[in-house]
């Protein structure tokens, strides 16, 4: 630890980047870090890490993946930076590997499977406003709706999970955020273990269902894909499977906690959508750009010493790239703090850049341009319940999960 802050003594920033209060004022944080070099933290429970923030920078660091790699250590020190536990996912994959896995994982998310996905998704969007309309006036933006979509668009529309298995990885997804509070050296949360170890019994199980009976859904997609003869090992089918319906759930529903608060505290830009619901498309990269979802990503590891921004990375730092902070660089979005849905913005790095870009990012895309665009028609009149209102995250550190958004359909 002391190593790093004589590298630049002043460039050192004492910072809780997992806090309640940091996440309170992330927002402000993000606009700060597009402006400046990257700089060491020093966190009481972990290893130093170098944060990065400016467009440039985190491109580098996304793009370079000999310099900064994506597998992690594994063992004691190192927990909080396996936030998917003993799974061996394709966010955590390097090289050949990474490409390989990558490539057979494809056709699942592809333009085509999720078109033809699109005509479920709306259907399960509209189930939910018929339950907010007769439970009305007043509902929950994120408890009744944005929570539910990915889970939803995911475990039912992609997977054809029943409730009973549903129920399974959605307890999953809502204890996973601790293991990246797991203190060095500690064990992960016993709440955790147990949450896991059903999750991969229940993977097993669907894994032989889908193979004696497919059905036309991503399991059997995963089980069927081939590419020249090769396909994904039992061990790499559990690890996808897992990290996608369970890890995964999240994205989603934090990207449209922050699309939904973005366009309910600004009526003008909201009312522009409503008028004109072509708009709804480039308005949705807005939302992303200033409301994605999360300052942080999965973490790299410098293999060499190197430097980014003028800031001086040794050989093994935990280097922290986020994807949120370069969406309010002045010198790629002038005026980045206003929100503007008529901006259309582009090569925003919220779903990541290089070669781990965000394999999902087109059925993320596609679930909350239709739940914007449905729920606009539906509720015209909906607003905030309290103009005021000020937002309150949780989640794993580097997620902005949006714990409630009371509002109100006239």
């Amino acid at each position: 630890m002391s190593a790093l802050a004589e590298v630049d003594r002043d460039n050192v920033v004492e910072l809780d980047i997992g806090s309640d209060a940091f996440k309170a004022n992330a927002h402000r944080y993000m606009a700060e870090w597009a402006r400046r070099p990257p700089f060491y933290v020093i966190n009481k429970s972990g290893p130093p890490q170098v944060v990065v923030g400016r467009y440039a920078d985190v491109h580098r660091v996304f793009s370079d993946t000999a310099t900064f790699v994506s597998e992690m250590p594994r063992g004691p020190g190192w927990e909080q930076f396996n936030k998917l536990m003993d799974a061996h996912f394709v966010t955590q994959m390097d090289g050949a590997q990474h490409a390989r896995v990558r490539r057979l994982l494809m056709p699942a998310f592809s333009s085509r499977r999720i078109e033809q996905l699109k005509e479920s998704i709306t259907a399960l969007v509209d189930k939910m406003l018929d339950r907010i309309e007769e439970n009305g006036p007043a509902f929950d933006g994120m408890k009744d709706y944005g929570a539910h979509l990915v889970v939803d668009a995911l475990l039912i529309a992609m997977t054809n999970m029943d409730e009973r298995r549903k129920a399974i990885f959605t307890a999953f997804h809502d204890v996973l955020p601790a293991t990246t509070y797991t203190k060095p050296g500690e064990p992960f949360p016993e709440a955790c273990r147990i949450a896991f170890d059903r999750v991969m019994e229940e993977i097993h199980v669907l894994i032989e269902e889908r193979r004696v009976n497919p059905h036309p859904d991503f399991i059997s997609d995963l089980i069927a894909a081939r590419d020249a003869g090769d396909k994904l090992t039992d061990k790499e089918l559990f690890d996808h499977i897992y990290g996608i319906c369970g890890a995964s759930l999240s994205a989603t529903s934090r990207a449209a906690g922050g699309a939904l608060y973005l366009l309910y505290s600004h009526s003008d830009q909201r009312e522009r959508l409503i008028r004109d619901p072509s708009l709804i498309p480039d308005a949705i990269e807005e939302c992303l750009r200033l409301g994605s979802n999360g300052y942080f990503t999965f973490p790299r590891l410098a293999t060499c010493d190197t430097e980014v921004g003028g800031t001086r990375i040794p050989k093994g730092t935990v280097v922290r790239p986020s994807p949120l902070a370069p969406n309010y660089d002045p010198d790629v979005f002038p005026g980045p703090l206003r929100f503007d849905v008529l901006r259309k913005p582009k090569r925003i790095l919220s779903f990541g850049a290089g070669p781990h870009h965000c394999i999902g990012n087109i059925l993320g895309r596609t679930t909350i341009t239709i739940a914007i665009t449905r729920l606009l028609a539906r509720f015209p009149k909906a607003r905030l319940a309290d103009p005021g209102f000020t937002p309150l995250y949780g989640g794993a550190v580097g997620e902005l999960r949006l714990q409630s958004l009371p509002m109100t359909i006239q």
